[in-house]
């Protein structure tokens, strides 16, 4: 076993030993073992999949552990700087920082010399200028340039000459970081033509993270370049093969609309390497369009996964996907804490989650005030949820005085963000004149902006608008059209207003049995006025007329 001279013969003999296993994670140690190396990579991931339930199923990979070790106990230093590596970062093993460190320093003692670069990185955390004396030691004395890309961290006035230095070795990652370097502020094509050179270089050489930012490149059009999908594909294509998961990541996600088998097949490879960003998409994928229960606990399990990593969009879609029932709560009050968490990040989302959960009083005692605290918080962010949730509290002095001023700007605010329940809001207060002096056009602007998107109420009162000519010229096709798909989304108003059309003859021939239809249904919505149309046209009610619903105690929630 001494004799193994490469990173890729040893790959081979790890891949021997935890072929035959059961657990799942030997074949995802395989996969971060094997990084930017091609191997048995599409066989890994096809049996981490298999036995992704199976992860108390005996482990393989001590095998691969002691083959190592009798292997660096007989000098090698390759099998020394994996293990090195190994112990680091938790590959098979407990994560151990001081066995990882031993094994590179005797890595290093057999001249090594990227083992002597990571004894100088843990040697920085503490002591600098001994970390400076190994870089340089490795670099000078040992002919290995590369040292240069990371004692670059820690000479910032000589940083540009340690990266240009590194790269000139050919070293794969050290031309990638010089090439991403360089790029971030460059938008010109011919300015960016010699580092794009660079990273295809280090692409080519099986640095995988140069292959991915090459397939964003070309997939968004970055530093000037013309977008092109085949050649993204290929780069990405090429990340994917050695096992990058950013790649699985942009693909995964692309192919949800287009191959969404593939798509989530990508995704959970990604997230089964613990990649927070996929298990977030990926739970929110399956949480709310899985095809069958199992999927929707399946999102929630991944969506929970994100967030114990602290990954933000996850932790609001965990606590919505919770609440809405699709998957259960682990702990008690579980919404709550993960509501509590995100607010405490400065989570907008969260915040106006928590402000909604505090005004409703369900799973907490009610509390307008903190409600409207958090509201402020969401807004001052810049959220448009959260501003019109402000505006609410505004307008029923939820938590504070009650100022219609107030409400008008917050709706407003919100509203030029593109808040379509805002656009609502704002159109009825220059309709009503609440908190700005009356202002029709502007009321049909807005109105129009939230109809146009599909809101329900906004497409009713536009409709009414053209039905009783109020600030236009009457006109009972366009009133019947917005009221038609006002209706047609149960909208109460809408459908009050529409079997008015009907019962009048306005723009549709008169037909008493479908406008009662249609007060009806609206009556039963808790539309006040047309149950009192109901009472009045039909004081002795026949059957199916009695027991019409009412309109709860009015509640702050999402939908208002």
């Amino acid at each position: 076993m001494n004799k193994v001279s490469s990173d890729q013969e040893l790959d081979l003999i790890v891949w021997s030993l935890i072929q035959g296993s059961s657990n799942a994670l030997d074949f995802l140690d395989y996969l971060r073992h094997t990084l930017n190396r091609p191997g048995q990579q599409e066989e890994a991931f096809q049996a981490a999949s298999k036995f992704w339930a199976n992860k108390n199923e005996p482990r393989h990979f001590y095998k691969a552990v002691a083959a190592l070790e009798e292997m660096a106990e007989e000098g090698n230093d390759i099998a020394m700087f994996h293990l090195g590596r190994w112990y680091r970062l938790g590959y098979g093993v407990a994560v151990d920082a001081d066995k990882g460190l031993a094994w590179y320093r005797k890595g290093a003692e057999a001249g090594s010399s990227r083992c002597l670069i990571n004894v100088a990185r843990c040697a920085a955390k503490d002591d600098v200028p001994a970390a400076i004396a190994l870089f340089r030691k490795a670099a000078v004395e040992m002919g290995d340039l590369s040292a240069h890309c990371f004692w670059a961290d820690f000479d910032k006035e000589n940083y540009d000459q340690h990266m240009q230095l590194a790269a000139s070795s050919g070293d794969p990652f050290s031309m990638y970081s010089l090439a991403h370097e360089r790029l971030k502020k460059l938008n010109d094509a011919d300015a960016a033509e010699p580092w794009l050179d660079m990273l295809k270089s280090a692409a080519q050489k099986g640095e995988s993270y140069a292959c991915t930012q090459l397939g964003q490149i070309y997939r968004d059009g970055h530093h000037g370049v013309a977008k092109d999908h085949e050649v993204s594909l290929y780069w990405l294509n090429k990340a994917m093969a050695l096992g990058n998961e950013a790649a699985y990541v942009i693909l995964g996600r692309d192919l949800l609309a287009k191959d969404e088998e593939l798509g989530i097949n990508y995704l959970k490879r990604a997230a089964m390497l613990n990649d927070a960003f996929a298990q977030s998409i990926l739970g929110q994928h399956q949480a709310w369009y899985g095809k069958c229960r199992e999927d929707q606990l399946d999102g929630v399990l991944w969506l929970r996964a994100s967030a114990q990593q602290g990954h933000k969009y996850a932790i609001n879609k965990l606590a919505e996907a919770l609440q809405n029932g699709r998957g259960p709560e682990v702990e008690k009050n579980e919404v709550l804490i993960w509501l509590q968490k995100g607010a405490s990040l400065g989570m907008a989302d969260c915040q106006s989650s928590l402000g909604i959960a505090y005004i409703k009083g369900e799973i907490m005692d009610r509390d307008e005030e903190k409600a409207h605290n958090l509201f402020h918080l969401s807004s001052l962010q810049g959220d448009a949820w959260g501003t019109y949730l402000l505006a609410l509290t505004y307008e029923n002095g939820h938590g504070t005085a009650k100022d219609l001023v107030q409400a008008f700007k917050c709706f407003k605010m919100s509203a030029e963000k593109g808040e379509l329940k805002a656009a609502h809001k704002l159109g009825l207060a220059y309709l009503w004149a609440e908190g700005v002096e009356e202002d029709i056009p502007a009321a049909a602007k807005w109105l129009k902006t939230a109809a146009s998107a599909g809101h329900a109420d906004s497409q009713a009162y536009l409709g009414m608008l053209f039905s009783y000519g109020h600030g236009v010229e009457e006109n009972a096709e366009i009133a019947l059209y917005w009221l038609q798909l006002s209706a047609k989304q149960e909208s109460a108003i809408g459908l009050r207003e529409l079997a008015r059309l009907y019962e009048a003859g306005e723009g549709v021939d008169t037909d008493m049995a479908e406008a009662t239809k249609l007060m009806a249904k609206a009556a039963s919505l808790g539309d006040e006025k047309a149950k009192a149309w109901i009472d009045k046209k039909y004081p002795n009610k026949p059957d199916w007329l009695k027991g019409l619903g009412s309109l709860s105690d009015k509640k702050f929630s999402d939908d208002e």
